[in-house]
């Protein structure tokens, strides 16, 4: 792709990031608890955006429901698309971000802007580049629902995948990307298994760290939500033995909290997440499937 459309496409790729996030952490989508009428409006809002991009469906349809919970009974609702590639067209990257929130507590609305109105539209954004050429690799963009009460968006795809699990070659997830920590990082968890991507990565981006599998230090996996192979949409893909790269960054003083809103989203330090994002993305493609995932076929 000539190098001017690429950088006309992170031009405008900022606004698109900001308006996005806007919408999807907006008061009329009280929180985007599953189960709510404002999960609804953030279903039609990504199923609407899938189609102007006019991506693939799988069985008619973007929205899949799944049951998590048999009683009471508790269903969710994933909403996903996929483009075919070129290359590689029997080989698909899965992008993930869960479009799921807290929801409405007494009359506090948990408008969840960075966890995850930020992934849902990097993901979006992804979706929009990859449509002005034809990719190498096949990609799914998966908006799960349910996350925050045990990644059963995630855990129900890979129970019942639309397309062969082998043929999977990477999971690439994306769980707050636009409010860095306390130490002003963005985190990239995975890259070590592909160390010229990391050293691309570093040369590059001064904010992002590098995280082993296993996570942080030993005092940050002592919290629950730093058990990074179970904490975001990237677990159930490890389980079943698919690679994964999951962009996200720790707790920060708006985590969970009525105050992440999109007001307080950093526009710099988002564009560099959705930069450093796209950096690995062109890498990957790249990449033949078996330098990806070893037993990929």
């Amino acid at each position: 792709m000539p190098v001017a459309a690429l950088l006309l496409i992170a031009f405008c790729a900022q606004a698109d990031l900001l308006t996005d996030i806007q919408k999807l952490s907006d008061t009329d989508m009280q929180g985007r608890k599953t189960g709510t009428a404002g999960a609804g409006l953030a279903r039609e809002l990504i199923s609407e955006r899938f189609a102007h991009l006019r991506l693939d469906r799988f069985n008619n349809s973007y929205q899949q429901a799944f049951v998590y919970s048999s009683w009471p009974e508790k269903t969710g609702i994933n909403v996903l698309a996929w483009r075919r590639g070129c290359t590689y067209p029997n080989h698909y990257i899965v992008v993930t971000a869960h479009y799921d929130h807290l929801g409405i507590q007494g009359r506090k609305i948990f408008h969840g802007a960075d966890d995850n109105a930020s992934g849902v539209a990097a993901m979006l954004e992804l979706a929009a580049r990859l449509n002005h050429f034809c990719p190498v690799y096949s990609y799914i963009f998966l908006a799960t629902d349910a996350e925050e009460s045990g990644l059963h968006g995630s855990k129900a795809f890979i129970a019942k995948p639309p397309v062969p699990p082998g043929s999977i070659v990477m999971n690439l997830n994306l769980d707050m990307i636009s409010q860095p920590d306390r130490r002003g990082k963005l985190y990239l968890t995975g890259a070590r298994r592909y160390p010229a991507l990391a050293a691309q990565l570093d040369a590059t981006f001064s904010t992002l760290q590098f995280l082993h599998h296993r996570g942080p230090g030993r005092i940050a996996r002592d919290n629950p939500r730093y058990n990074w192979p179970n904490a975001s949409d990237h677990g159930p893909f490890h389980r079943a033995g698919i690679p994964y790269l999951f962009f996200g960054g720790q707790e920060h003083a708006y985590y969970h909290t009525v105050q992440d809103t999109w007001q307080r989203i950093e526009p710099v330090f988002l564009d560099m997440a959705m930069q450093a994002i796209w950096q690995t993305v062109q890498w990957l493609e790249q990449q033949p499937p078996q330098a990806l995932r070893p037993d990929s076929h």
